[in-house]
C-alpha cells in the first residue's frame, strides 16, 4: 500500500478508510466526470484525488502565496502529493466533498464550514506540513514525531 499516493479510486487506501455501510442509494451520475459503471462502490464525480485538487480545489480556494515562500500567512507546496499528512487530509476532504455534494440542503455549506476551512487552515499554517517548501521547491522541514516503544503487553487484550 502506498499511503502517500491514494490517487486511484478503489485502491487499498480507500478500502481501509471506508467504514462498512448500508447499500448506497442508486444515483444516476452517468453524465458526470469520473462516473463509471463498476462494482467498486458508488461512483465519484472526480475520478481521483489528483483531479479533485487540480480541477476543483485550487480554483475554489485561491490564496496569495509568495512563490519564494516569504509570505508567512499561506504556505503551500506545489508538490502537495509528496507530503503524507497533506495527502491524508486532502483525501479526507475529497471524500467529504463527494458525499456532501449529494446533499441538496446544507451539504456544500457543511463541507466548507466543517471540512474545507479547518483542513486548509491546517495545511496553510506556516508551521504545517508544507513548512520549508515554496511553489518552486519541495523542501519540507518537518519530520516524523519521535516515539518510544510502549512497555510489552501494555496494549494487549486481557
Amino acid at each position: 500500500m502506498d499511503i502517500q499516493s491514494p490517487f486511484e479510486a478503489g485502491n487499498e487506501f480507500d478500502r481501509l478508510i471506508q467504514a462498512p455501510s448500508a447499500e448506497e442509494p442508486d444515483t444516476d451520475t452517468s453524465d458526470e466526470p469520473g462516473a463509471a459503471d463498476t462494482d467498486a462502490g458508488p461512483s465519484t464525480y472526480f475520478p481521483n484525488l489528483e483531479v479533485f485538487i487540480t480541477e476543483y480545489l485550487v480554483h475554489h480556494y485561491p490564496r496569495p502565496v509568495d512563490p519564494m515562500g516569504h509570505q508567512k500567512e499561506f504556505t503551500w507546496c506545489a508538490s502537495w502529493w509528496a507530503h503524507i499528512e497533506a495527502v491524508s487530509r486532502l483525501n479526507a476532504l475529497w471524500r467529504a466533498w463527494e458525499s456532501l455534494r449529494l446533499d441538496p440542503g446544507t451539504g456544500m455549506s457543511d463541507w466548507w464550514r466543517i471540512h474545507a476551512d479547518p483542513t486548509m487552515r491546517a495545511l496553510f499554517y506556516n508551521n504545517g506540513p508544507f513548512k520549508g517548501c515554496t511553489l518552486s521547491k519541495h523542501a519540507p522541514t518537518a519530520t516524523a514525531l519521535p516515539v518510544v516503544a510502549a512497555p510489552q503487553d501494555l496494549f494487549s487484550n486481557p
